[in-house]
């Protein structure tokens, strides 16, 4: 087992000691790796949060290309 399964099977004893309910409910969820995908996605967009209204209005009209940036900034 690795580290990640363990960790998330802690969580999950966790769940079962404390709100067993939703455990359960949690084996509803029948693609894991989209909803992983999903909330990735989810958090880097929090960043945005973090962008002044100037940033944020450059960004959206296409005149700073964030990817772009972010290349330049890893590449220094």
């Amino acid at each position: 087992m690795n580290d990640q399964t363990a960790a998330l099977k802690d969580y999950l004893n966790g769940m079962k000691k404390y709100n067993r309910a939703a455990l359960t409910q949690l084996r509803t969820i029948n693609n894991w790796h989209a909803a992983a995908q999903h909330e990735l996605e989810r958090r880097a967009y929090l960043v945005l949060n973090t962008f002044n209204d100037d940033v944020m209005l450059a960004i959206a009209n296409g005149e700073v290309n964030v990817q772009q940036a972010i290349d330049e900034v890893l590449a220094g």
